[in-house]
């Protein structure tokens, strides 16, 4: 009896053993059927497979992929792709896919094109597939869904499509579970000579160059983003460092330029956020002037910004206005101060309310003498305020300024100074000091350049105006 029952231990054991090869193999055989019946433009092979019965999971190491799609050749190689929780018998009954946690390690992708370069890894948690004629109403035929996500990018370098730009990330972390995104790094970096861009386009155009550090998206829907929704929370960028040339000596791209909400409006996804915080900037903006000489250069230091709410496709109940708040330093002296409030619907005007407290004006020669040729020759503006609002076709309202020991010379071309016309700017259009500036803001707007000249200008009419003659004043 005590032999017979080890014969049949035994055997049975036999049995399993050669059960588990035999599953392992046809397991090897499915996969290598399912890869073969990828379309021609995917192939997918990989160098080993481990499967096991017993613990439900599965490992491809040395994966190779590589996607042809409209011109570009996409290929990625990873270290391995782990399966683990598989329900094996399901798989091989209904061909229905059940797991518990998929891994993705050691990405590295590219394509030439697109000078693209990844590194990174992948992680889901309770990943399904349906059952080929059996969609629900939230799944398609042959469609993957999983609980959660954990995505883990390392370095990414991407070309951005139709430009000469490409977008830098270093350390991003994507956790469906805590609804987070973080980002330790993000640069945008131009892949011509900030002159080059321009000539290339053949207009004037804004040349970019910027570094973000410590960004964080909390309270985000990481599913929205598969049907191009972005809803969260916050934004918060810790800091920035950003510079923005232009070349003036090229013409203005024609055309009519939108409106901020215009821009919100057309782009590709629907927007939702409760609030944007931008934290210390440093603002840099360069412009080579119409006529070529030296460049001009306008500074912001310790920019902060607060943006509430971001939306671009309003419903019934959003507020009327987003409410944007930015505070920094011009030049490095002073303080300025603004709220300009961006109409969610439709034909209402821009409304914008500001400050400049306490500016040396001579930190301003740099620009003024280099595209306004004026230099500044002595000059405090202890006080600037000024509101107006900013239709599609005009810009009204007031500004009030005070000013202190205020010396104005007008430059030549070859920047000696115009003896008479300082003169004239000393003696009867510009007063040495002013309690009390008062200017009217009556502006019309030029539907070929873009929103940041309209402000600019409906300002600067408003502080021309505060003079008695300052309408003979250049720009």
């Amino acid at each position: 009896m005590r032999k017979r029952v080890i014969w049949i231990v035994g055997l049975a054991g036999i049995l399993l053993l050669a059960a588990y090869f035999i599953a392992g193999a046809m397991i090897r055989k499915k996969v290598d059927a399912a890869l073969q019946a990828l379309p021609p433009s995917l192939r997918v092979s990989y160098t080993a497979l481990q499967s096991s019965l017993l613990t439900g999971s599965m490992s491809l190491d040395g994966v190779s992929v590589r996607l042809m799609r409209d011109g570009h050749a996409y290929e990625a190689v990873v270290d391995r792709v782990s399966f683990e929780g598989i329900h094996f018998f399901e798989l091989m009954r209904t061909h229905r896919l059940l797991l518990r946690r998929l891994r993705v390690e050691g990405i590295k992708a590219t394509e030439e094109k697109m000078h693209l370069s990844l590194e990174g890894s992948v992680e889901l948690d309770s990943v399904y597939s349906m059952e080929a004629g059996k969609a629900d109403s939230s799944l398609d035929a042959g469609k993957v869904g999983f609980g959660e996500l954990r995505l883990r990018i390392s370095r990414l370098r991407c070309r951005i499509p139709e430009a000469d730009e490409a977008v830098h990330l270093v350390n991003m972390e994507l956790d469906s579970k805590n609804r987070t995104l973080r980002l330790d790094t993000l640069r945008l970096i131009p892949l011509l000579d900030r002159e080059q861009m321009g000539k290339k386009n053949g207009h004037q155009m804004d040349v970019w160059e910027a570094t973000s550090e410590g960004i964080a998206v909390d309270g985000l829907d990481i599913m929205g983003l598969r049907e191009q929704r972005v809803t969260a929370e916050t934004i918060a960028v810790h800091k920035n460092v950003i510079r923005v040339f232009r070349d003036r000596r090229l013409p203005l791209e024609p055309g009519v330029k939108p409106l901020p909400m215009e821009s919100l409006r057309a782009l590709p996804v629907a927007l939702r956020i409760h609030t944007v915080r931008i934290g210390p900037t440093n603002f840099t903006y360069e412009e080579l002037p119409k006529d070529g000489g030296e460049q001009g250069t306008l500074k912001i230091y310790r920019m902060t910004a607060t943006l509430q709410p971001l939306i671009n496709h309003p419903a019934a109940e959003d507020p009327a206005y987003l409410t944007l708040t930015t505070d920094g330093s011009l030049m490095n002296s002073g303080t300025v101060r603004a709220t300009t409030r961006i109409p969610l619907h439709k034909d209402e005007p821009y409304r914008v309310d500001g400050a400049f407290h306490d500016l040396d004006v001579t930190r301003l020669n740099n620009p003024a003498e280099n595209l306004g040729k004026l230099h500044l020759e002595s000059g405090m503006l202890n006080l600037l305020d000024f509101h107006f609002e900013m239709s599609r076709e005009w810009a009204t309202g007031q500004v009030d300024g005070r000013y202190h020991e205020l010396v104005v010379q007008k430059l030549r071309k070859n920047g000696k100074e115009d003896k008479f016309k300082s003169f004239a700017l000393k003696h009867f259009i510009i007063p040495k000091n002013k309690e009390k500036a008062t200017g009217k803001v009556n502006y019309k707007r030029d539907p070929e350049r873009y929103f940041s000249y309209y402000l600019l200008h409906s300002l600067l009419v408003g502080v021309k105006s505060s003079f008695s003659l300052g309408f003979l004043l250049p720009g």
